[in-house]
């Protein structure tokens, strides 16, 4: 249920943004690299290696219309600057020994230069390389924005060269050196990279992938193939999926199902609260129109009267008693025949819910918000028949445009229930997203195994973006410019009931 995403959420959004960050931005090129070695080899090999076409290119992309209206809408003036900004202080609070954000206005210039114009690099543990391609560039504050970035001892200053429109810098010249092997792009393409992102992102990522990227244009349509390869396995067997067909129904805006689920679920200690038990090996997920709170999650389930039985012992700590609340706004209730636990309250804006669900043999535990329509016609059979593929992990068909608004109003509604002001919609990023209403069309992601550590991404889309990552972006962007002056971020405290 709602609560039940609690403390875990915004730390989880805010991941699936970094690592989403590094993929769309820092885009690298593809380098043969080992999995075994010592320290040193690692050291010296690319934790990121990037060719990316950048802003300018991308606003006049002739072949990619939607993206090309998306980045020049009046709404985006503004985004690009605080883009620039989070990256920045990104950069300032992983660098070893860095002076901090004290020095962000000196640095701010050399990431706009990377996102506007068209960009190449290389990044180890001990060295670095950049190369800028551009009309006008201020080189002299970049050449100061460089200085603010690590070099080895004994370097005094970072190593720059211009040659064929290409300002270059290096953190020495031994690095610099390796700018003449900059990665070319595939037909059409306007991203390549390669990136390491336990070594990128840091502590607490290490079951992160590395990840082999490509960005591309084809019949107006992005592309994104992405190579994921983790130090083991993260997901289980690919066992025989088990769709709740008859609560999948029309119209949809988003579908989506995930199978070897088990091992990642067990690491969201979130998911504990709404499964009741051991971790299910599936998850499979759906959303309808006009309401946003109109999302469900389905987990095929044995023994349905103690999970949800578990379900309410655990969640309701959460919420307390009429009379002494808990950490989460409303009440929670169980019905007689343990077959739903339900959140409710005054001033509620929907009513999660775990309900039980039988179809045929198998049963289902599915968590929704709000009343879906039960009378409509069942999802048809050719979407989903789209994940009925041998190695397929992961299927997702949306309409963009109507689905991150379901994902944005959980994301405000869990802040709700921790007593937090939700993000003003007033806010930079926020506005240009919701400018976005019918600019968006479908988004489609394949990801399947080639070996239990290896897997293979595949996407269509408009953006590169679709509806969770998009709320997860503009969240971020917002995340230390959304406080208004006079404005409270927290709301008023439960009032206290007396017996």
């Amino acid at each position: 249920m709602a609560s039940a995403f609690g403390t875990k959420y915004e730390p989880i959004m805010r991941s699936v943004l970094l690592a989403m960050s590094a993929a769309l931005l820092w885009a690298g090129c593809s380098d043969p690299k080992s999995s075994t070695g010592d320290q040193a080899s690692k050291a010296a090999t690319a934790m990121a290696r990037w060719r990316f076409a950048g802003g300018q290119a991308l606003r006049g992309h002739s072949n990619a219309p939607a993206l090309r209206n998306v980045l020049t809408l009046p709404s985006t003036a503004g985004v690009g600057s605080r883009l620039g900004t989070n990256l920045t202080r990104f950069l300032l609070d992983r660098i070893p020994g860095s002076p901090g954000r004290a020095v962000e206005g000196q640095l701010y210039p050399l990431v706009e230069a990377v996102l506007e114009n068209e960009s190449a690099g290389e990044v180890t543990d001990t060295e670095w390389v950049l190369a800028v391609r551009g009309a006008n560039l201020p080189v002299a504050a970049l050449g100061q924005a460089a200085a603010v970035l690590p070099r080895p001892t004994g370097s005094a200053a970072p190593s720059t060269l211009t040659t064929n429109g290409w300002w270059v810098v290096a953190s020495s010249p031994a690095a610099l050196a390796r700018s003449s092997a900059i990665p070319g792009f595939v037909p059409g393409g306007f991203g390549v990279g390669q990136f390491d992102l336990p070594r990128i992102l840091g502590k607490g990522h290490e079951d992160w992938p590395a990840v082999d990227l490509s960005l591309s244009v084809s019949n107006a349509t992005v592309r994104t193939a992405a190579t994921m390869d983790f130090a083991k396995a993260p997901l289980g067997e690919l066992e025989a999926w088990k769709v709740p067909n008859e609560f999948v129904r029309d119209p949809l805006v988003r579908f989506s199902a995930l199978r070897g689920a088990a091992p990642l679920l067990e690491k969201l200690e979130w998911t504990r609260f709404i499964v009741g038990g051991e971790r299910p090996g599936q998850v499979v997920s759906w959303a309808q129109p006009e309401v946003p709170f109109r999302s469900w999650f389905g987990f095929p389930v044995k023994d349905i009267p103690s999970r949800i039985e578990k379900i309410h012992q655990d969640v309701k700590p959460f919420f307390g008693t009429a009379d002494q609340p808990g950490p989460y706004r409303g009440q929670v209730a169980m019905n007689s025949n343990k077959t739903a636990v339900v959140v409710g309250g005054k001033q509620m804006a929907c009513t999660p819910r775990v309900v039980a669900a039988t179809q045929g043999a198998d049963s289902f535990l599915v968590v929704g918000f709000f009343a879906g329509k039960t009378n409509s016609t069942k999802a048809p059979d050719e979407l989903l028949s789209q994940i009925q593929k041998p190695n397929l992990a992961f299927f997702e068909w949306e309409i963009t445009s109507e689905s991150w608004p379901n994902w944005n109003v959980l994301a405000q509604y869990n802040q709700i229930l921790l007593g937090k002001a939700p993000n003003p919609p007033m806010a930079r990023a926020h506005r240009w997203m919701s400018s976005l209403t019918n600019q968006l069309g479908n988004t489609i992601t394949q990801v399947e195994r080639v070996t239990p550590t290896r897997y293979q991404l595949n996407r269509k889309s408009d953006i590169g973006l679709n509806g969770l990552e998009l709320v997860a972006l503009t969240r971020w962007l917002d995340a230390d410019f959304g406080v208004i002056p006079g404005r409270p971020t927290q709301l008023p405290p439960v009032p206290v009931r007396n017996p």
